[in-house]
């Protein structure tokens, strides 16, 4: 676990959730078949997105320290281990499952998700927090058999805003389930989020966000 755990309210930390049930993937829902050459993961509850925030404003030492979880999300990978370049990933979180986990002196978390969830994120409207392959590249094969370092380029959609994401991720495949761990950086403000704050802005999350993904997914 690491040492600090920071509050983007963006963010959502994938870890103990239960699931909203996977929806059919491409081609299925028309009643097309998964091409044989692939392997279709759905991603496992334990897996966690972790968000991590730096903070600003002049008595920024004052402020609190949080991590964001999601409680409903869904997840699939289909994997073409001789064509990498046709996988594809997708995730969703479920807005209003989102919450501050409660620390012992952070009296303000009540507060903080009831802002994050009904004025920052608005989850009456935007009720799905959703990223979506568009390419996968390999980028090393990272020395060690089964392990490979690949680039994953796609969209982040948030409060209905789509803005493109790159991260690279440390990928390890088996036959019956698949790992991935990364991290990429995202601004709050790019999708038309105004960073939390109090205090008359005093204490403030910083703009810049950093989540860092470990996922688990298991052959359906």
């Amino acid at each position: 676990m690491l040492k600090h755990r920071n509050l983007g309210l963006l963010g959502a930390a994938l870890t103990g959730a239960g699931f909203i049930p996977t929806p059919p993937l491409l081609g299925q829902a028309q009643g097309g078949p998964i091409p044989g050459d692939s392997a279709v993961y759905a991603v496992d509850r334990s897996s966690r997105l972790l968000v991590h925030a730096g903070k600003s404003g002049l008595l920024k030492g004052f402020g609190h320290e949080h991590q964001v979880r999601a409680h409903a999300f869904r997840g699939t990978v289909v994997y073409f281990p001789l064509d990498l370049g046709r996988s594809r990933v997708s995730i969703t979180v479920r807005t209003d499952s989102l919450f501050v986990v409660p620390e012992a002196d952070s009296a303000d978390i009540p507060e903080i998700t009831r802002t994050m969830r009904e004025k920052t994120l608005r989850a009456d409207s935007f009720p799905e927090i959703v990223f979506v392959s568009r390419e996968v590249v390999l980028k090393d094969t990272a020395g060690t058999a089964g392990k490979a370092v690949v680039q994953v380029v796609g969209d982040l959609t948030v409060v209905g805003r789509t803005r493109p994401v790159t991260v690279d991720l440390t990928l390890e495949v088996w036959a019956d389930s698949l790992r991935a761990a990364g991290w990429f950086v995202v601004k709050q403000t790019d999708f038309g989020i105004k960073p939390y704050s109090k205090a008359l802005g005093l204490v403030k999350v910083k703009d810049e966000v950093r989540l860092e993904l470990r996922m688990v997914a298991l052959r359906r």
